[in-house]
């Protein structure tokens, strides 16, 4: 009995320290106990779902839940928490299956409301989100987070009366950093909509101060590693140990959509997935920084470490794509990931998946710095200044331009306005460089009932490609000038 409260104080520990995996190892010796308490049981499964979940274990997370329900507990949390796995593992039906028992438990339940309508939103399913939506507001209409969603959406949901209300909301003092932030980018784009540049970009400035507010610790933290840790030491780092158990990945042929946000990268992977070949489509799932950063502590805090252990988290990372059951199609499996942030790291991705391939994909630099910072991206930490979206493009130009050079028959460039001209002969070269096979299906992306996209780009990717407008950003061009004595790309 003393020994299992041990295993339990010391799961504690690691839970609050964010050492998922020891917290995980002492509650698995926990229940190696046949005399164990039924509820304390069914608790420590509901804790060590978390823990797997957290540390991207899916399946045991999954298992972990279904044992509660097997043994009879049931409730609205566990339901929720299954449709948030099965979301991450993209069986999209039992993610809605899951929500809705959820929300049979009750009508306060708006965790899994709000989740279900996201689902449907991501999945294109728009007319059942906007009911979602909708109904979420009755109750709470100071959701403006929802407000937000819904905006995407119906632009007309945003009127007069609703803007008196947000700016009353934000007069009271009582939101916090996120809704506030929210309420300033739905102000900005009704003062777009009547063309007041200027005041739409000084509610911008303000709903990117409160996004980072958010979160300002954590932000702090992350920009100091994006914008000069990882910028100093992406050509010096040694892959100490280097596997030699690399065979279990020579049938792996993954394609990573590298680039800045905003770029494009969701058309690209659309398109890629929606071809002859069966490629599943993951998007942004952040795993390669996952894999690195929690098996090499010491190197996002260093600026000088360049040393990695290649076994380690080559071991991590595959072992969570294994985790995610992906189909093979002709002995092969096929994936495309579009974690942007990749062009880091595709030295460390070449010694793991050995077949990767990589589509960098850009559009005009001016036009993404105000793509990017128009756009609410609450969890790019340096999304939220000009001065510093501008010094992450420089260091990302010059890493890119340094693994095109070295890896010149791993990286395709594409160019977002070329694609948007000329679609057809583009997605061929994508296709010819990726080794599958091009049908006319791929440029029928929109059509698909099963095209589940969370970026930004969500609306635009449920319609035919539009050509691109080089005229769209041209009120903000002005904002840069002072800059381009600084960065010589610049261009104007």
């Amino acid at each position: 009995m003393t020994y299992k409260k041990h295993l339990i104080l010391k799961a504690k520990k690691f839970y609050e320290n964010k050492n998922f995996y020891e917290a995980k190892i002492s509650l698995l010796g926990v229940l190696e106990d046949s005399q164990l308490d039924r509820i304390l049981k069914l608790n420590l499964y509901i804790l060590l779902s978390d823990i797997c979940f957290k540390i991207n274990e899916f399946e045991d997370a999954e298992k972990f839940l279904l044992k509660c329900i097997e043994q009879g507990k049931t409730n609205p949390e566990i339901f929720n928490s299954l449709g948030n796995i099965y979301l991450k593992k993209r069986d999209y039906k039992n993610s809605e299956k899951f929500y809705k028992k959820s929300m049979d438990f009750g009508s306060n339940n708006d965790i899994a409301s709000i989740n279900l309508a996201i689902l449907y939103h991501n999945l294109g399913q728009n007319n059942k989100a906007i009911k979602f939506y909708k109904n979420i507001l009755k109750k709470d209409p100071k959701n403006i987070g929802i407000l937000y969603n819904l905006s995407r959406l119906d632009k007309k949901i945003i009127d007069e009366k609703k803007i008196s209300f947000l700016k009353n909301l934000i007069s009271q003092d009582n939101l916090d950093s996120f809704d506030i932030a929210s309420s300033y980018f739905l102000l900005a784009e009704y003062e777009n909509r009547k063309k007041n540049f200027k005041d739409e970009i000084n509610l911008i400035k303000k709903a990117n101060d409160y996004s980072f507010k958010k979160n300002e610790h954590k932000n702090i933290q992350l920009n100091e590693y994006w914008l000069k840790n990882i910028s100093e030491k992406y050509n010096k780092i040694d892959y100490l140990k280097k596997s030699e158990n690399l065979d279990c990945t020579n049938n792996f042929y993954p394609i990573f959509i590298i680039g800045l946000p905003r770029c494009g990268s969701t058309l690209i992977e659309s398109i890629i997935s929606s071809g002859k070949n069966e490629i599943v489509n993951m998007g942004e799932t952040n795993l390669v920084n996952w894999a690195l950063l929690n098996t090499n502590r010491d190197f996002q805090r260093s600026s000088s470490k360049t040393k990695i252990n290649l076994n380690s988290t080559s071991k991590k990372l595959k072992n969570v794509i294994k985790n995610l059951s992906l189909k093979k199609s002709k002995n092969k499996i096929i994936f495309s990931e579009k974690s942007l942030e990749n062009f880091y790291y595709i030295e460390l991705i070449l010694n793991i998946y050995p077949n990767a391939k990589f589509i960098h994909s850009y559009r005009n630099l001016v036009d993404n710095t105000f793509a990017i910072y128009k756009q609410f991206l609450p969890n790019i930490s340096w999304s939220h200044k000009i001065e510093d979206i501008l010094l992450y493009i420089d260091n990302y130009l010059k890493v890119i331009n340094f693994f095109q050079k070295k890896y010149a028959n791993k990286i395709l460039p594409v160019s977002l306005e070329n694609f948007s001209e000329n679609p057809k002969k583009i997605s061929k070269q994508i296709y010819k460089f990726c080794d599958l096979r091009w049908s006319e299906d791929c440029l029928n992306f929109y059509k698909r009932q099963d095209l589940f996209i969370n970026t930004a780009s969500n609306n635009q990717m449920r319609n035919k490609i539009e050509k691109y407008n080089h005229n769209k950003y041209e009120p903000y061009r002005e904002i840069l000038k002072i800059y381009k004595k600084t960065y010589s790309w610049l261009k104007f």
